[in-house]
């Protein structure tokens, strides 16, 4: 049974059932404290009552420190991860106990951190609460009846770019990559190109990874996860076979910030604007106008989800129209 005492000005409720941690709660009228006792006597005899304690004492601050520390470290962005996580945990929102983040203090969170970031970081701080919270309910037993940051609506963020790599571009590129003192820029520019492979994935490839007679790589441990087989072109293998030898048997030897710094020199020699990934955007594009289906396009460029990869895909409507100027699409009408 549940106790029901005045104290000062309050009535205080607590109550204690075996297996139960004991709970105690302050009302200021005792219709209310009555109302409470009762609600929760019957949640606790059909098992539905939830114990908010936990979530009264732990701030944002500290579920995200852990999720830093348990969690993130497993994932292949984890470093980059790291960064805005911490940043996220120095900012007011994280000052509140997890019982007290409702979604009025999300959204005035969203809204007032719109103001000095982009709306598609924005939404990615939303989504980093969302999911430690979501992680804390489902594998630490956090009780918590709503994910508040579940009914706050993202900001709309910008179209997919149309940016494309044209052929006199990349031309450019590899002719002064020839200059560069990173020797495999060059074969890195052309295997990107040709491949549709990721930065990090060529950054890995390894000599014993490449079957020259078959034209195929075994990419290892990717951004997804897991391991994949690509095919080759004739230009990409021969940009590979006419890189030197080394040490740890990798084709690039190369790392990160070495990498940027002569990329970014490349591009203040060329006047390139455009980002190293938007060759695979280039790539895919490619592949679709040279009519590939979707399935090889995924499986070559490591796309498992179709919304994302159609975010890669930047086919200009001249080009559809075209193919209505083909004598197998007049058929159709």
């Amino acid at each position: 049974m549940a106790s029901i005492t005045k104290r000062k000005n309050k009535w205080l409720v607590q109550i204690r059932k075996k297996n139960i941690p004991p709970l105690a709660k302050s009302f200021i009228s005792k219709h209310d404290a009555v109302r409470w006792a009762r609600e929760s006597e019957i949640k606790i005899e059909r098992g539905l009552f939830g114990n908010l304690e936990e979530a009264n004492t732990t701030t944002l601050a500290q579920l995200l420190e852990r999720y830093l520390l348990e969690v993130s470290p497993k994932k292949k962005s984890h470093i980059n991860e790291s960064y805005k996580i911490k940043k996220l945990m120095r900012m007011p929102i994280s000052e509140n106990t997890l019982a007290r983040l409702t979604s009025t203090k999300i959204a005035k969170f969203r809204e007032s951190f719109a103001l000095d970031v982009k709306p598609s970081t924005v939404n990615k701080y939303l989504t980093y609460i969302q999911v430690a919270i979501n992680h804390a309910r489902r594998e630490w037993d956090l009780y918590l009846p709503i994910n508040p940051v579940e009914s706050i609506k993202r900001l709309p963020e910008p179209e997919p770019s149309t940016e494309r790599v044209f052929g006199w571009e990349y031309d450019m590129l590899v002719k002064n990559a020839e200059k560069s003192k990173l020797k495999c820029l060059k074969s890195l520019i052309i295997v990107a190109y040709e491949s549709g492979a990721r930065r990090g994935e060529l950054f890995r490839l390894l000599r014993s990874d490449v079957k020259v007679e078959r034209k195929v790589a075994h990419l290892r441990d990717t951004k997804n996860g897991t391991n994949r087989w690509i095919g080759l072109s004739d230009h990409a293998m021969k940009a590979l076979l006419e890189l030197p030898p080394t040490i740890s048997g990798r084709y690039f030897e190369t790392s990160l910030d070495q990498f940027k710094f002569y990329w970014n020199q490349l591009k203040r020699w060329t006047g390139y604007k455009k980002r190293f990934h938007t060759f695979r955007a280039e790539f895919a594009t490619r592949c679709f106008e040279n009519g590939w289906d979707v399935s090889m396009v995924a499986t070559q460029g490591g796309w498992k989800d179709w919304k994302v990869l159609r975010r890669y895909s930047r086919i200009s409507g001249d080009a559809l129209a075209n193919k209505f100027s083909e004598k197998n699409v007049q058929n159709l009408f």
